[in-house]
């Protein structure tokens, strides 16, 4: 999993640390906040559980996004692998919104993505009202392709990382 881990020009995309849970308890706890997401509400020690496993693609992983000079918390991403597909998500403490953190390490990750694992398509689901999360894909070269009714949710497939190299 160092392979998918690096530094873009404000941030690190690294393993969760014991430092980082009390921020993840902030954000991913605010139900306002988080109403578009899935992973949420737990207490520390389950946030412990779960963040600072071993890392394993295949059963799914969250990584910390984190300010390359502070090392402060700005949000995380998952990423899961199923035979051919590769599925992403993204969170972002709203502390951090808006400012295009997000979109500076998903543009990295989805180069790192394409150069490790060729073969895999990308893809990432949201709900089809989290106009931010569909407006930020569209602008990373994602594409429409389904509704899936089981989850209520739009997938979107990446199409071409040529656009940022």
């Amino acid at each position: 999993m160092e392979d998918l881990m690096f530094v873009t020009d404000r941030c690190v995309l690294r393993s969760f640390e014991e430092k980082d849970l009390d921020a993840v308890v902030e954000y991913r706890n605010n139900d306002e906040w988080m109403t578009y997401q899935g992973f949420k509400n737990l207490t520390k020690d389950e946030y412990r559980k779960a963040l600072l496993s071993p890392l394993d693609i295949e059963n799914g992983i969250q990584l910390a996004i984190a300010d390359k000079m502070t090392d402060a918390l700005i949000g995380d991403v998952y990423l899961s692998k199923e035979e051919k597909t590769i599925s992403i998500g993204y969170c972002v403490h709203p502390n951090y919104a808006r400012h295009g953190y997000i979109i500076e390490v998903l543009k990295s990750l989805l180069i790192k993505l394409r150069s490790v694992y060729p073969d895999c398509e990308i893809n990432a689901m949201t709900d089809k009202e989290n106009v931010a999360s569909i407006n930020l894909l569209l602008k990373l070269n994602f594409v429409y392709d389904q509704w899936i009714e089981e989850s209520a949710s739009e997938v979107y497939v990446y199409s071409d990382v040529r656009a940022f190299e």
